[in-house]
């Protein structure tokens, strides 16, 4: 077996490579949350007693009365069914915004969504908003934890320590700054080139000419050189265009993959474009990097899912991992010693969604293939009928039949093949603990509490060690996923994320891979899922 050097503990920036003992890669998966997306009035509770204002006779609260008020301000409103009614308003809205004035049904929809904010606005959640729509505890979580500069440096500090061969990020906003960093950029690229400097989109008044326009979106992205997947005409951009102004480093989220530039060099750069009916355009990435002592291969695949606990959603996601109906398009540009060339997958492979595009690669001979995501919905989501299977099924069970990967929680021992945890005592494995507080501008999530474990890696690797902190200084121990709880009460309520200790409101998953690699697609998945 060619070895890559072995990666455990928190290693020292600084070791030297062994090949003698080379083992194992290091994987540090993460959605950062993107700075476009940050300020959405994120809950903690690490700054109480809470006041509802800064007058001087302002009522205070405890941490744990606090957390009361909005966990019954959120059953009383889905008690009411006042929580259909910001969905429905929700997509009322859309539709109204879309819709021109002189439109049939326009005067109709615009009185219902007039109704349905004159509903709302007697929810208790909104209630709950108005009254601490002042408090400095909640302004200070704006101010000292979900402020870009300060998450940036934290964000930088525990990847730096936790020393990974290879990062994946999901929401990252900041490409640039990543690449221009000192820090960062002396260990880390995700140029395949390095003759060229990543720039930015250039969004225009004509969307005909925007760069990444529909027809233009594959050919930018190639071009670019860059193992970035963006998602055109995001959110993130918009939000920080109206927030920062014509600043030249605003950029959209998306998916990128960075590598050791000490030990890794990449030899091929692939995108699977995610079929849209809209302008917008999103991508899933996939990078080949070659190991620069033993000349071994490992091929990386990092996409984002739709996010979303509902039924539908979990629809949404399973038919972007296998949608035969839709039309699927990829490209990729490969390394032939002397430049990037565009060069068109062997005998023009059929792919039919993201999961028989990770195939594509787990089947190359004698490489590793390692696949992780933010798939937003976890093992146990309900299992439902896709209209692309014959079955039930969900994410997890979908992934792991598809691909042939084993999941790294199955592999360290916290989950079952099935999904269930390990540990009975603590059911709630985590790698996201968050919710949104009376700060947030989206009233119907104030209260929903999302403890579980979206964040995933799959590989053909034959066993993985979980990293489970990083240490900082040699003082200060930072979380990694997963973390585990009895219930959604108590503890798991008083340490959200984000927080000053952890900058994003997903925990990042480190893992020790092994490099050694399963000759043939188990048939476990198929009898136990």
């Amino acid at each position: 077996m060619v070895k890559f050097p072995k990666l455990l503990g928190n290693r020292s920036p600084n070791r030297k490579m062994n090949k003698s003992n080379a083992t194992s890669i290091r994987l540090l998966q993460w959605n950062i949350l993107a700075d476009g997306l940050g300020e959405d009035g994120f809950l903690a509770t690490e700054f109480s007693p809470i006041f509802e204002s800064a007058d001087a006779e302002s009522k205070s609260y405890a941490a744990n009365d606090f957390m009361k008020m909005v966990r019954e301000a959120k059953l009383a409103d889905t008690a009411s069914g006042m929580t259909s009614k910001f969905s429905k308003l929700k997509g009322e809205e859309k539709k109204l915004k879309k819709m021109k004035t002189s439109a049939e049904g326009y005067l109709e929809l615009k009185e219902s969504v007039a109704k349905l904010k004159e509903e709302t606005n007697k929810s208790e959640l909104v209630k709950l908003k108005n009254k601490f729509r002042n408090s400095p505890q909640l302004e200070k979580v704006d101010r000292e934890i979900l402020d870009w500069s300060k998450r940036f440096d934290r964000i930088k500090q525990i990847v730096l320590q936790a020393d990974p061969d290879v990062i994946t990020f999901q929401e990252i906003d900041h490409v640039q700054q990543f690449l221009v960093d000192k820090d960062f950029s002396a260990k880390y690229t995700c140029m395949v080139d390095s003759s060229k400097t990543y720039k930015p989109p250039n969004y225009t008044e004509n969307k005909g000419n925007d760069d990444l326009s529909p027809d233009k979106y594959f050919q930018h992205i190639l071009n670019s050189r860059a193992a970035f997947a963006p998602k055109s005409y995001s959110n993130a951009y918009l939000f920080r265009s109206k927030r920062d102004g014509k600043a030249s480093d605003i950029d959209d989220d998306g998916c990128a993959i960075f590598w050791k530039k000490e030990i890794l060099k990449p030899v091929e750069l692939g995108f699977l474009r995610v079929p849209s009916d809209t302008e917008k355009s999103e991508a899933v990435l996939a990078l080949t990097l070659q190991h620069l002592e033993t000349d071994m291969t490992l091929n990386v695949i990092t996409t984002h899912l739709p996010s979303g606990d509902e039924p539908k959603k979990e629809l949404e996601r399973l038919a972007v991992l296998n949608n035969p109906s839709a039309r699927w398009t990829a490209r990729r540009i490969c390394f032939d010693d002397t430049s990037w060339k565009e060069v068109p997958y062997e005998n023009n492979a059929d792919f039919v969604g993201i999961t028989s595009y990770v195939k594509y690669f787990a089947q190359r001979k004698d490489t590793q293939t390692i696949f992780a995501l933010d798939a937003n919905s976890r093992p146990s989501f309900p299992p439902i009928k896709a209209a692309s299977s014959s079955s039930e099924t969900n994410v997890w069970g979908t992934i792991l039949r598809d691909t042939g990967l084993e999941s790294i929680w199955v592999q360290s021992s916290y989950l079952k093949i099935t999904g269930e945890p390990i540990y009975s005592q603590k059911p709630f494995v985590v790698s996201v603990n968050k919710m949104r507080g009376p700060s947030s501008n989206q009233p119907s999530k104030i209260g929903e509490h999302q403890l579980e474990l979206i964040d995933h890696v799959f590989t053909n690797g034959t066993k993985s060690k979980i990293v489970t902190s990083v240490a900082l200084n040699n003082k200060e121990l930072v979380p990694t996923a997963p973390l585990l709880y009895k219930s959604k009460e108590g503890e798991a309520e008083l340490n959200l994320y984000p927080s000053s200790n952890m900058p994003s409101d997903h925990l990042p998953v480190v893992v020790d891979i092994s490099l050694e690699t399963h000759t043939h697609v188990s048939l476990l998945h198929f009898t136990q899922l």
